[in-house]
């Protein structure tokens, strides 16, 4: 599968241009290289180069502990999102 995709310019938290871009792979694309569906890639353009990584979805029960964790405590799930985790 060949695909041209346009990538836009968007701005980032505190407004900082940046040269990353999150792409979700197609569901075949998942099937043909064994990723769960959903996978992401990143690419970054830096030091005349693109690096890239996957970056796969959470696990069923990650999601279910995230599940729980929003139904019993929608603040605690604000701020765990705040920073990351």
């Amino acid at each position: 599968m060949v695909g041209v995709v346009d990538l836009e310019i968007t701005e980032a938290e505190g407004n900082a241009v940046k040269d990353t871009w999150i792409l979700r792979l197609p569901k075949e694309i998942c099937d043909i290289e064994g990723f769960a569906e959903g996978t992401l890639v990143s690419l970054t353009v830096k030091n005349g180069g693109i690096q890239s990584s996957f970056i796969r979805p959470p696990s069923d029960k990650l999601q279910e502990i995230s599940q729980i964790v929003l139904d019993k405590d929608r603040e605690l799930h604000r701020r765990l999102k705040e920073i990351g985790d």
